[in-house]
């Protein structure tokens, strides 16, 4: 992984991958050969290579693109318990995300929020309003057909290696 965006994911998102929520999304599936917690740090990654590579490089989209892409698919944890099916998760699942990045941050970034609650575009009403958005629904896309292509958006030892980082940045 590149020491560059790890640097970034660590600096913005270390307390996410740390939060008990994000650590229990390793163990609920995702697009049926996945797990929530890798697809997520394979949106992550590939939302800070975008940025870097289109020159969104301020700090602010930067933080918002990690913290809304970390945060993104949350509100699927617990998938058969709250939602009847497929279609009700597409719908609910990025207001649900919403608000675990409330809970968890204690923040309520209109920016931020604005990109969790729209990353299904176009597969679901709402259109990102802002860059951070449409970085975060690109890495979205990016990620989900490579899984949908049995090619992991995230390597077990670049997922071992960020939550090792995270854990000793942790009192930073």
């Amino acid at each position: 992984m590149d020491e560059r965006i790890k640097e970034i994911i660590i600096r913005h998102g270390r307390s996410l991958i740390l939060s008990d929520e994000f650590q229990s999304s390793f163990d609920q599936v995702h697009h049926l050969n996945m797990n929530v917690g890798d697809h997520t740090l394979g949106v992550t990654l590939e939302a800070v290579r975008l940025c870097l590579s289109w020159g969104f490089t301020d700090e602010p989209t930067l933080k918002n693109v990690v913290i809304a892409s970390l945060c993104h698919d949350l509100g699927i944890l617990g998938r058969k318990e709250k939602f009847r099916n497929n279609a009700e998760c597409l719908v609910r699942h990025p207001l649900d995300s919403v608000d675990v990045y409330r809970k968890l941050t204690g923040e309520d970034d209109e920016r931020v929020t604005d990109t969790i609650r729209c990353h299904m575009f176009p597969l679901k009403p709402g259109v990102p309003k802002y860059r951070e958005g449409w970085v975060v629904t690109f890495a979205d896309k990016i990620s989900a057909s490579k899984e949908k292509m049995g090619m992991p958006p995230v390597t077990k030892e670049d997922r071992e290696d960020l939550i090792r980082s995270a854990r000793e940045r942790e009192n930073d």
